[in-house]
Parts: C-alpha cells; structure tokens; sequence
C-alpha cells in the first residue's frame, strides 16, 4: 500500500512540480495550498507524512509544525520543512517547531524521495493509530480544532505581552505592583493576593505587598497570610525583618474574615541559578485549584522573567554599595547610614551603639606574610563579625583594616556583649593562608548616641577617639566613649 503524503505549498508551479514527482515514485499525494487548510486536510485525509513549505500566507511551515506536535491526536505524525532559506536560524526554528527534517527546495527529487522514505522507516504510523484518528475525524471537527488553536495562540500572545509591559516599571517597585496586581486580578480569581520581591542584601527589609481588591480585611487575617508566606519562602532562604502593605486597600467596614476561611491557596518561591527571587500566593474564599488555570504555566513564566529582571536590578545597585574584598557595606553607604539611624533616632527617640574596629599591627602582617595574606585577613575578620552580630545590625568596611558597626535599638550596655564576642573571636582564631599560621587580635570602640551629640559626625568621632584609647593601652581590647 502506498504511503500518503500531504504536501503543503501555496505556490501552484512548486506544487504541481513536487506532486507529480512525488507520485512518479509510488506516493499517494493530497495537497493544500496554505497551513490553515493543511491542518484541516490532516484530520480528513490522515497522511503518514507531511511535507511543507516554511513561507506561506496565513500559517506558515513553523507554525502549522508547532500545531500539530501539540495535538496529541495528530503529534506522532512526522514533518518536513521545505525551505529556499538557507540560515542557520532558519534550522534552529525548524527543529524548535518539532520537524523531523529540514531540506532545500533545491534538493534533487531523488534525494528528496530517499528521505521521505527514511523518515517513514524511522518514524512509521501503526494502522491502528490511523484508524483511531479517522474515526474521530469530520471537516467541522478540524476546523473547530483550528479555531481552537488561533484563538488559544492568540490569547498567549496577548497574554504574555501584558506582562513584558510590566517591565517598564521596572525602577518603581510601587508602580510596578500596581499594576501588576491591576493585570493579575482581570483573570484570577482570589480573595487576597500577594507579591514579594528578595533583594540580595540579608539586611533588607522583607515586604509582602498584599492585595485585598479593596475590602477591608482584619489586620490578624494579613499577618497570618504574611507568616504563612514567609514560611514557605523559608525552605529557600531564611527571612528575617519582614513585613506586609497592602494596595489598593479602601476605607469602610472591616469584613469578619479568618485566615481559615481562605479554603484554597498557592505560594509560589520564584527561584533563579539556585537563589530566591521572589514569590507571589494567591488565597480565596471560594474551592479552586489554581495550577488547573488555562494559562498558569504562562503566567509563571513570564513572572519569573519579570522578577529576574527585577532582581537583577537591585543586584546591580546592591553591589555598588558593597566592598568588593570583605562583602560588607562600603564606606559611602556607611555615612548614608548613619545619617538615617540618627534622624531615625530622633524622630522616634531610640537607642543606638556604633563601634569601630582596627585590626592590630596589620601593615606589619602585610609587611611579614604579603599584602594576599592580608586580604585572606581582611575577608576572614569580616566573616566573624557577620556570625558574631546580629542580622539587623550594620557592618561596614570603613577604610584600610578599620570596619564599623551600627547596632540599631541597641544601647551600650547591649552592645558590648556581641563587641567583646567578635573581639574573642579573632583572638582565638587560627589564621592560616597558603600554609602560613598567624595570630591576629583587633582593637575597638564603642559609643552610642548620647544625648550630647548633636550629629552623626559628633557620634563617629567619640567612637574613634575610644578607639584610639584601646591601641594605647595595650591593643586586643574594646573601650567604652565616657559619657560627658
């Protein structure tokens, strides 16, 4: 029985020249002159191959391709795309598509039938799968299922294109929330929404933006969807110093909703090259699962792109403030920061503790070991401090061997105990680079904003001044600012 072949070429003069070669060598051949027409024909005349043209109105070859392998009736059909395109892109499509095979236009008819014939033996149809496939085939049915596919490539492509529009806010978190949450509540249902973007600095504040669709909902409900959140953003990375806003929150009666009334939920940790991105959690009154939404996967797909984009971003300016040796703060933003903690302090009348450190006879190190082993020096000093302060506290690298630290709500009293634990520390740590021992002590001071200092200025120059005190009177200790 000869093998059926539909072959698919809007020119009439190509058409006419490969049918007739086609059946000159044993083929049966049926025709159509455009992708559309070829998708429906597939159904009615259910060949053992497809041969296609790429350019052609309507549907091209990728597309009518990419049609059929996502149809699970028809996808074990096999393709082959005929082209005059010669680029390598043009085969990269074509393989994307789902062809089995791409070929010139210019191939010797010969060469073409052998194959044809190649891809029949390696790629072969049972005929019980032909008959299934006749059996369910009318032309109404094919051209409702093309309907189907238009309309559905239609609406992913609108769909996806929303959300790129999005990244035009990119630099104004708000904003961007916006009118994200404005595009997401035009097609999901819920009850509360929610969007979190991870920042790569461990000392930013952890923000959940929640949107409620203007209902006033008790405060204890949000908390929990918050703690409920951060919970399963735990299994990423830990998550300190969060929070929750809502948007779009109206004035007027606070609705009696509990967090167990939300019957139905999905949190998603968006995660990019093994790192948290980002997360959003949809929460709703009503039973729904959310994953069995018609575009979900896209929706994910291009909310990934988004939050990376996003990430990437904070990533660039995060990694301006940083020293590049030791991942501490730099000293630019040491000075930003302290200008904040003392308005901040008094606005809202708190405490906080400052302390500088020097490492002791550190150019003699650099002079004895090398400056390598003073960099190896340098970065180790900056890891003990990071695991002997807490993750709210501020730790910057000031300039040379000196680094400093903000100890936010935090008086002196409080601030000796991880002071005097990083000072033990590094004494007792054995220094190794290269095979090379050392010991190394560091000496510090430690104020707070008294109520004598009228400016961060004022505060920076009393810890510098015990500082100074402490490699005076021995090295290898912590000094305390006397309060006036």
């Amino acid at each position: 029985m000869a093998a059926k072949i539909l072959l698919v070429e809007d020119s009439d003069t190509q058409l006419k020249f490969l049918r007739d070669g086609l059946v000159a060598n044993g083929f049966e051949v049926e025709t159509a002159t455009n992708g559309g027409e070829g998708y429906k024909k597939i159904f009615e005349y259910v060949p053992d191959i497809v041969v296609s043209d790429i350019m052609m109105p309507v549907i091209d070859g990728y597309q009518l391709c990419r049609m059929i392998k996502n149809v699970d009736e028809i996808k074990k059909i096999p393709v082959i795309l005929l082209t005059v395109l010669d680029k390598k892109i043009d085969s990269f499509w074509g393989k994307k598509a789902g062809a089995q095979l791409f070929l010139s236009k210019s191939i010797d008819m010969n060469e073409l039938v052998r194959n044809i014939k190649a891809t029949l033996r390696r790629y072969p149809l049972s005929d019980e799968y032909k008959a299934a496939l006749t059996s369910k085939s009318s032309p109404d049915s094919a051209q409702a299922r093309l309907n189907v596919i238009l309309n559905d490539l239609l609406l992913k492509s609108v769909f996806a294109n929303e959300f790129r529009n999005l990244s035009d806010f990119m630099n104004y978190e708000r904003v961007l929330v916006e009118k994200l949450f404005n595009l997401v509540s035009s097609f999901v249902e819920y009850s509360v929404a929610g969007v979190f973007f991870a920042s790569p600095d461990d000392f930013a504040e952890n923000i959940l933006y929640l949107d409620t669709l203007g209902k006033n909902l008790p405060k204890s409900l949000l908390s929990d969807i918050q703690y409920d959140f951060f919970r399963k953003m735990e299994e990423h990375r830990t998550m300190q110093n969060s929070k929750f806003e809502v948007v779009r929150m109206l004035l007027g009666k606070e609705l009696d909703y509990k967090f167990t009334d939300l019957t139905s939920k999905i949190i998603i940790p968006l995660v990019f090259d093994k790192k948290l991105i980002g997360g959003i959690c949809f929460y709703t009154r009503q039973d729904m699962d959310y994953a069995s939404f018609r575009y979900f996967d896209i929706m994910i797909s291009e909310l990934l792109a988004i939050f990376k984009m996003k990430y990437q971003y904070t990533e660039k300016e995060f990694m301006s403030v940083l020293d590049g040796l030791t991942g501490l703060y730099n000293r630019r933003q040491f000075e930003l920061s302290l200008e904040q903690e003392h308005n901040r302090s008094k606005r809202h009348p708190s405490d906080f503790s400052l302390a500088i450190l020097d490492i002791d006879f550190f150019k003699k190190v650099n002079d004895t070991y090398g400056h390598q082993y003073g960099d190896y020096v340098l970065k180790t000093v900056a890891d003990l401090m990071k695991s002997a302060f807490r993750k709210t506290d501020l730790l910057y690298r000031y300039g040379g061997e000196e680094m400093v630290m903000i100890m936010p709500e935090t008086n002196i009293e409080g601030a000796i105990i991880p002071v005097q634990r990083l000072r033990r520390m590094v004494e007792e740590y054995d220094f190794e680079y290269n095979g090379v021992k050392a010991k190394v002590t560091v000496s510090m001071g430690l104020t707070m904003n008294y109520q004598e200092f009228s400016s961060p200025a004022e505060i920076l120059k009393s810890a510098d001044e015990a500082l100074y005190q402490a490699k005076e009177s021995g090295r290898n200790r912590v000094v305390l600012h006397e309060q006036q």
